[in-house]
Order: structure tokens, then sequence, then C-alpha cells
């Protein structure tokens, strides 16, 4: 976070005090130890510069950062504000996205196994234990060499931190001790403070809608900013350093009192089609993209993604994007690589791929049909001379699923698959013998999150980032 901080101060002219906390299952613990932490600091701040001494608290946080404020502030902390960013209050199931092991039945291996790992992931132990983990590679012929001599160092104040956490695994918890129920019970009764939430576009473990209803509850000021990027935003390269600046300028600008703003349909208009612009020629995203055509892409998609404000987010109505989500979609922009090796089939030419969604046949779900035009290599090269031909030899991939839409997901439970006919053969004989072929699909499940939507254009994410663009028909 230095660079973010370091604008920070210079935007807001203050004096910042960077607490670090180790993750636990405990929120209570960790917000008390945060406190306890920042309280020393500042009262030695204070005592070397007693100008220092009636100069505001404002509390900024990210992620779990931003939850233990949140905690801290409904227990009474002394705070002129907060600025809570990318707040996440999710059960363990949401947050980790792999099936925690089964703590060990012996108890003594149990207890062996907590208290080593919490010893070597200790403060005082870690730099010694990434330097071992180091030589270790080596031992075993992995080439550190190239490695940055001083990693160990920066490091180690990151990985410390989950020495706590994974020893709890250890010990057999699984969930927070706090659930995510009662926390926001404890939110909404007071929230003492004004407040500023900062949401980030495509971050799939958002909670900034459920929070901003919960200090609206509480009878307090609060301001929701949707800022471009994904749950580390701003610290991504290559715009992070652009980004940092300008949310350090938004803080400030809301600590002075000042509007932020909202959105101009203006600027809707001109990022779409400057989406358009820059996406155009290279083929839906499949074909080859320069780095830096590909950076301006991104960041286009992201800016886009920020201003989106008719998105169903957590929070609201379940049911209002429904309707807008239905219709008939193409995609013209994917950077997923499971649809990018669509142009590496070795025998076929990849078409038009489209998406329907039907209004719910019962409630609460939609009926889903993802399809995908395939024909033999060459055969686009008879699309202008004999159209009848090359629309005849097409075949047409189609996968149905249902889904359902809750908090801006879509979730898309995949149910048969099969090939058949794009058309009917116009040609006598030709293709007439070939049915729908129904193909095996494995049951599984896709998560989709919209992060924009109107009545031209759809963006949305898997919950890796990846990207898929629609354009309506």
């Amino acid at each position: 976070y230095e660079g973010f901080l370091q604008n920070l101060t210079e935007k807001c002219e203050a004096i910042v005090i960077a607490t670090p906390y180790q993750l636990a299952f405990d929120y209570d613990a960790m917000a008390e130890a945060a406190a306890a932490r920042f309280e020393r600091t500042a009262s030695q701040l204070t005592a070397e510069y007693p100008a220092c001494t009636d100069l505001p608290v404002v509390a900024v946080g990210h992620s779990c950062g931003a939850l233990l404020h949140a905690l801290l502030a409904c227990a009474g902390a002394d705070y002129q504000a907060c600025v809570l960013m990318s707040f996440n209050n999710k059960p363990i199931s949401d947050a980790i996205p792999v099936p925690l092991p089964d703590a060990p039945r012996n108890l003594q291996l149990r207890e062996f196994a907590r208290s080593n790992i919490e010893a070597i992931l200790a403060d005082e132990n870690i730099e010694e234990t990434l330097k071992a983990a180091k030589a270790m590679l080596q031992n075993v012929g992995v080439d550190t060499s190239g490695s940055n001599p001083e990693l160990a160092q920066k490091a180690a104040p990151v990985v410390s931190q989950f020495g706590p956490l994974l020893g709890s695994v250890v010990d057999g918890k699984k969930e927070f001790s706090i659930s995510r129920e009662e926390i926001f019970d404890r939110l909404s009764l007071a929230f003492p403070v004004q407040t500023l939430v900062v949401q980030f576009a495509n971050d799939f473990t958002d909670d900034s809608n459920d929070l901003t209803n919960c200090i609206q509850l509480g009878g307090q000021e609060v301001q929701l900013l949707r800022f471009p990027g994904g749950h580390t935003s701003p610290l991504d390269p290559p715009v992070g350093g652009q980004r940092q600046e300008r949310l350090s300028s938004n803080i400030a600008s809301f600590l002075s009192g000042k509007d932020l703003g909202g959105v101009d349909t203006q600027d809707i208009s001109a990022l779409r089609d400057k989406f358009l612009r820059l996406s155009s020629g290279y083929n839906r995203g499949f074909g080859p993209l320069p780095p830096d055509d590909r950076a301006a892409i991104n960041a286009c998609i992201e800016e886009l993604e920020a201003l989106s404000g008719q998105t169903c987010q957590s929070g609201q109505d379940p049911d209002a994007l429904t309707p807008k989500l239905a219709g008939k979609w193409r995609l013209i922009w994917a950077t997923s690589p499971d649809v990018l090796l669509l142009t590496s089939l070795p025998l076929a030419e990849c078409g038009e791929i489209r998406q329907e969604i039907r209004t719910p046949e019962t409630q609460g779900k939609l009926k889903v049909v993802n399809s995908v035009e395939l024909s033999p290599k060459g055969a686009g090269l008879l699309g202008a001379t004999l159209p009848d031909v090359a629309r005849a030899l097409t075949v047409v991939s189609k996968v149905e699923a249902t889904a359902v839409s809750s908090g801006g997901t879509l979730t898309l439970q995949l149910e048969k698959a099969r090939l058949e006919r794009a058309t009917e053969p116009a040609l006598p004989g030709l293709l007439q013998l070939l049915p729908p072929i129904e193909l095996s699909t494995a049951s599984s499940s896709v998560k989709l999150l919209t992060t924009f939507l109107d009545s031209e254009l759809r963006i949305a994410r898997s919950p890796l980032g990846d990207v898929f663009i629609f354009s309506r028909l």
C-alpha cells in the first residue's frame, strides 16, 4: 500500500499510521489488537510532536481492514470519518475458493502442527523461514539466481499475517467467530461517523451495497463511490499509479465535504464508443493483440464498469436485473482462455457466439442457451460465391443451462449440450441426414458477475477476472 498511502498523505495533507494486523477467525480480537497497536503508535507520535495531539482521526481500511474499522467504529472508536474500501463480509465458503482441510484427529499431532506453523510464520522468524525455503528450492535444482535479494525482507510482513489463520485451520476452525448476520446487525444499529464506501466495479467478494444499506439504517451519512478495477485495485499495474492518485483525490474531496458527483450518461456513451473503436479488427479478442492495445482496451472496460448505474448488486432488489438480462446477445469480446481456444481448433473455424437468456420458467430461474457456430476450415471463403453451401456446412454447438440471478451474480447450472445444423440445407441431399447430436456434459456451475448493463451492452466477469462482453441483438 506504500504508493497509495503516499498519495493519501499528499492529497489529504495527512499523517498516515499504517497499522498491521494478523489474520484470524476472531474479528473482534483482530480489531482490538489493531486498535491497541494504533494507540501505542499515536501516543508515541503525540509525545514527540505535541502539535499532533488534537488532529482528527480518519479510519481508512481495505477488504478485511475495512471490516475491522467498521467494527471499531460501532464499538466507539474516536473516528471523525471512515473510508471503507472493498468491504468484505463473506463467510469462509465464499471468501476462500477451496474447501478447508479437516483437523488431524490426533490431538498431539494437531497441537504440534499448529504451534510449528505459527512459530515459523511469526514476525521474529519469518525472514529466516523464507530464506530457508529459498535454500530448499536451490537444493532440489530450482534456479533462484534471478530473485530479488530483498524479497524475503519485503514479503515477510505479508506472509507472517497468515500464521494465526493457518494455525486455526489446523486446530479445526472453519468459520469466523462472528456470523455475517451478526456483523450487519451491529452496523445497522448505529454507525456513529460519516462514511465513504468505495466499491471496486468487478470485485466478486464485494459487500459494499449491504454495508451502505446498514449504515443508512443507522441514520448516518454515507456516500458510495464506484471505482474501476477489482479487489486489489488501485494497486494493480499498469494503471495502478494513476488510480491511486484518483482515489486519493476522491477521498480528499469527501473529507473536505465536496460532492463526488454522479454518473454522466455522456461519459458512458463515449466510453462505449471508445471500446468499440479500440477493439475493432481484433476478432473479439481472438486475434493477436499488441500489449499497449490490450492495456488500453482493459482500462476502457474497467472505466465503463465503474460508470454502470444499472447493475443489480447485493443489497438491492434481486429481481431488478432479470428483465434487463433477458434477450438475445452476441459475444463481441472475451479474455477467457476457454473461449479463445476456439480459434485453435484444427479443422474448424469459429463463427458467431451467442447467448439467449429467457425469462424465468419457474420462479427465480432463467433459461440460458449458449451457442457457437462451427464450420470446416476454409468454408468462410465460400460465403461470397456459394453462401448456401457455406451455410449448409455450418453446425451449431448449443449448451443449455438454468440460471439464478442474485446480487449481480448470474449462477448457471449446465444441463445438456448438442450439435445441430445451423439451418435446413438449401441444397438437396447436403447434410440432409445429419440429426441433432446429443453431447455428454458434466453437471457443473459457472458464476458470472454482471459489471455493466444497459440497453446495448453487457459486461460480465468470471471469478478469475475473465471478461465477456455482449452486444444485444
